[in-house]
């Protein structure tokens, strides 16, 4: 089949599944990258090609990570249709998943280290209701990765005797390859319980409530970010979660575990300057 035939076939099938708008938005990020790559066979196309059109592209963040999707939404019809083998496509997948990790931590390097209590209700309140809600619960009282939340299943949490709710992340899960535990912490007590009592509700319809797509959630969150106008992405989640970790006077050997660092340095340099605030609270604790 020549490429004019598949992606007419392509477009059909986009026309069947997803809105209209999404329909015309997906066919010009397609041929945005298709006059990329040229003449070059679309089926046997390199997947190093993706990384030298996110290089060249004069894309924000968020046209980025759209394209990325249009790009694995079209080789994945491709593949379930037979026109491109498992090998390939499973290249192609491993590249964007690579690249969307690439722009996700640009964005958490240059956002804040943390959402403010005002930043976090707005967001909350412009998602209540909907799957991203319940999602974005999660990233913000447990701090962890997007990669650990792919893999996490109903039977990684835990709840113990005083009632504190705990994520078992696997060797497999973590990025340091090492069993880890985070407990699912707000910034007080009663906070605390309430998070817990919402999501064990919720994690009993673990899919339901939580499954999303990596690419549908960064494209999701980046939207949202502009439309707001409050810069945050993902990741600012977890730096909220340790960041709140550190201000309720957890040391940072501890902090350090419940992240998952590699290493107490990238905690203490990260999250340990100095806060007249924090020092304040740290006082008024020892003095009680």
């Amino acid at each position: 089949m020549d490429r004019a035939d598949l992606l007419q076939l392509w477009k059909k099938t986009l026309e069947k599944t997803k809105s209209g708008r999404t329909v015309i938005t997906y066919l010009k990020s397609l041929q945005s990258f298709l006059r990329h790559v040229g003449e070059e066979d679309i089926i046997g196309v390199d997947p190093k090609k993706i990384y030298s059109y996110v290089d060249t592209s004069n894309l924000n963040t968020s046209s980025i990570l759209t394209h990325l999707s249009a790009i694995k939404h079209f080789y994945k019809f491709a593949f379930r249709r037979g026109y491109v083998d498992r090998e390939k496509y499973s290249q192609i997948e491993s590249v964007i998943d690579e690249v969307r990790e690439d722009v996700g931590r640009n964005l958490s390097q240059r956002y804040p280290k943390a959402l403010s209590k005002e930043e976090v209700r707005e967001i909350l309140s412009a998602v209540s209701g909907t799957k991203y809600e319940k999602i974005y619960v999660l990233f913000l009282y447990s701090g962890i990765r997007l990669s650990e939340y792919l893999s996490l299943r109903e039977d990684n949490f835990y709840q113990d005797k005083s009632g504190l709710l705990w994520i078992r992340l696997l060797p497999d899960m973590t990025k340091r390859k090492k069993e880890r535990l985070v407990p699912v912490l707000g910034s007080t007590k009663e906070e605390t319980y309430a998070v817990t009592d919402r999501l064990l509700a919720w994690i009993e319809s673990y899919d339901e409530n939580f499954r999303v797509k990596r690419g549908s959630l960064q494209v999701f969150t980046n939207r949202l970010s502009h439309r707001l106008g409050i810069p945050f992405s993902l990741h600012s989640f977890r730096h909220t979660y340790i960041t709140n970790l550190v201000n309720s006077g957890f040391p940072a050997e501890v902090v350090k575990e419940f992240a998952g660092h590699s290493n107490v340095r990238t905690t203490i340099d990260i999250y340990y300057r100095f806060s007249h605030e924090r020092a304040r609270r740290l006082i008024e604790n020892f003095l009680r």
